[in-house]
């Protein structure tokens, strides 16, 4: 997991660096250009319910409401994580955009109103730290592989489409989406790997451990009857 996380720092850093020096250029108008061919009336309805349910509002409407229930269950280290993944996005997304200041693409080519720099998409990288830290915490509670590979398998393509959504309407450019989406993950990432140090001296009762630590006397009692 730590060498993940480097490479999705070297990946964001690489991006950032290529950004800089217009070595993308050509290939995100390239690819800018693709998605406007492909603008329909009923893909563009989709694109703008996906990027809308992928927003910063609807993101941290679910993060609050995740704590929330974490904490009522008596989780809060998990609960911590939620919030320290989904403020970590919060804060490094606008203070990259506006130390990186790269410009959108062209107005007469978006279907969305925008007014902050691009890189990197906020969209990508919230959506990809928020559910992608929710898919994290489900995958401990389940037993079942299958279950667990699903909630991941859900969690990325929600996250891809939001990312594409941002590209189709013309709010971004493709690695501006390619940067978000390494920063989400690498904050996800960073996040567990700091959960997982508190928790070896943490009291149980603080995370997913705890519950099946708890249930253990249960089982014991039940099955001495």
């Amino acid at each position: 997991m730590v060498l993940s996380a480097v490479l999705l720092l070297a990946a964001f850093a690489i991006l950032t660096g290529t950004v800089l020096a217009g070595v993308v250029t050509g290939l995100d108008m390239a690819i800018h250009e693709w998605f406007l061919g492909l603008r329909d009336e009923t893909l563009t309805t989709v694109a703008v319910v996906i990027t809308h349910a992928g927003g910063s509002a609807v993101m941290w409407m679910l993060a609050l409401v995740a704590c929330a229930g974490l904490l009522w269950r008596g989780r809060r280290r998990d609960a911590a994580l939620v919030a320290g993944v989904g403020a970590a996005a919060a804060v490094l997304v606008p203070v990259s955009k506006e130390l990186i200041g790269r410009a959108r693409p062209p107005l007469d080519d978006r279907l969305v109103a925008v007014d902050s720099p691009a890189f990197p998409s906020g969209h990508s990288a919230g959506s990809t730290a928020v559910i992608g830290v929710l898919a994290v915490l489900c995958c401990l509670r389940f037993r079942h592989r299958v279950a667990a590979r699903m909630t991941v398998v859900l969690a990325a393509v929600f996250a891809g489409l939001v990312g594409l959504s941002r590209v189709y309407l013309g709010a971004h450019w493709a690695t501006d989406v390619l940067a978000g989406w390494s920063l989400g993950v690498l904050l996800v990432l960073l996040g567990v790997l700091i959960h997982r140090r508190a928790g070896r001296s943490a009291s149980p009762g603080d995370s997913v451990s705890a519950d099946s630590a708890a249930a253990r006397p249960h089982a014991e009692t039940a099955s001495a009857a």
